[in-house]
């Protein structure tokens, strides 16, 4: 009988990870274009091979976090967890300040668990600039606080571990990697080695940042703002809540999350009296929502705390690289005024006309 041999199947596609290689450049608005057609951003859509678009898309995330990395690099250092893994060990990669042995106050950033460590949302990076889409500006932003903060940013994204690469990858990343033949399925995932100890879930992830990273690195009275956006938010709110008495109590001292709607506050923040308080006094939620950025919004019966518009009505990713100056603005805030404890928003609920324009929220 006739079989078909492995070598007589067509090979895996392979691209080069950097730009130029891709047909792309950078212009003056940091902005990734076609050379071909400088009016054109990334394509995906190259092939009616899905295989052939994944490959391709894999090839330019890299060469777009290889430039991400080398602009951080002066301003952050690529930490490695658990601390003091041998570089052969399953590890991930966070990004810390230099400034956060000796820091007092540490601004947490946790993103969204799909996400690639450093980028805030591709498709900011595809249509504004790689600085913007990036944690690049949020980096920036934070250096210029008159306090001078320390900086930790979680990598809830990047837990898979690829032992042919030897570092840490997205499931996204991981679906690109390379394969026996083009029609190859994807390598199975191992609970035994392809994961990191202590991060195998996002959930362990934070935890370990706050329970093993953290005491490690900071000092022990820091304090800590967090700042959290989807998934993430969800995830850190859920620590914190399970963790704060005699915990998280002791560093955390504010917490602005973005979310595409209200939460209910009790599935959420639970009933434990000493974080409900902390929450209605400290937190602030930024909704997916048509009203300008910082309009205030009735959301407070449902989610417990103040909630604002994050000035984007569609889109999740897109909420830090819009709102991030006005959670770091509430940070410094809580910072600067001794015993602060936010002033309940009562915003009228409103409906309006031609159906809900609010994001989620039902009301404004």
């Amino acid at each position: 009988m006739y079989r078909l041999h492995e070598s007589a199947l067509p090979a895996d596609i392979e691209f080069p990870a950097d730009l130029k290689g891709l047909g792309y450049f950078i212009n003056d608005k940091d902005q990734i274009r076609s050379i071909k057609n400088p009016d054109q951003d990334f394509n995906f859509f190259i092939s009616k091979n899905e295989r052939v678009n994944v490959v391709q898309r894999e090839a330019h995330n890299t060469a777009v976090r290889t430039i991400i990395h080398s602009r951080l690099s002066p301003h952050l250092n690529l930490t490695h967890i658990p601390i003091n893994a041998p570089p052969s060990s399953p590890h991930l990669p966070i990004y810390t300040s230099p400034n956060i042995s000796t820091c007092n106050r540490l601004i947490l950033y946790i993103g969204e668990s799909w996400q690639d460590l450093g980028v805030l949302a591709w498709r900011t990076i595809g249509l504004t600039s790689i600085a913007a889409g990036s944690i690049i500006n949020l980096v920036h932003a934070v250096e210029s606080a008159p306090d001078k903060p320390g900086i930790l940013i979680a990598n809830p994204g990047q837990l898979l571990w690829y032992r042919g690469g030897q570092r840490a990858v997205t499931m996204t990343t991981w679906n690109a990697l390379p394969r026996q033949t083009a029609v190859s399925l994807a390598m199975e995932i191992s609970e035994e080695k392809n994961r990191v100890a202590g991060n195998r879930t996002p959930m362990e992830h934070v935890a370990h940042i706050f329970e093993q990273v953290i005491p490690k690195l900071a000092k022990k009275d820091v304090a800590i703002d967090v700042m959290a956006t989807g998934d993430g938010a969800q995830i850190a709110v859920e620590h914190l809540r399970d963790n704060w008495e005699g915990k998280a109590e002791k560093n955390v001292r504010a917490v602005a999350v973005g979310c595409g709607y209200t939460w209910s506050r009790a599935e959420m923040v639970g009933e434990g009296a000493k974080f409900r308080t902390f929450w209605a006094n400290r937190a602030r939620g930024y909704i997916q929502n048509y009203e300008p950025l910082d309009t205030p919004l009735a959301g407070r019966k449902d989610m417990g705390c103040n909630c604002y518009s994050a000035g984007e009505n569609a889109i999740m990713e897109l909420i830090i690289p819009t709102a991030y100056k006005s959670m770091l603005a509430f940070f410094q805030l809580v910072h600067d005024v001794p015993g602060y404890r936010e002033i309940a928003d009562d915003v009228v609920e409103v409906e309006h006309e031609e159906g809900n324009k609010d994001g989620g929220t039902g009301k404004i």
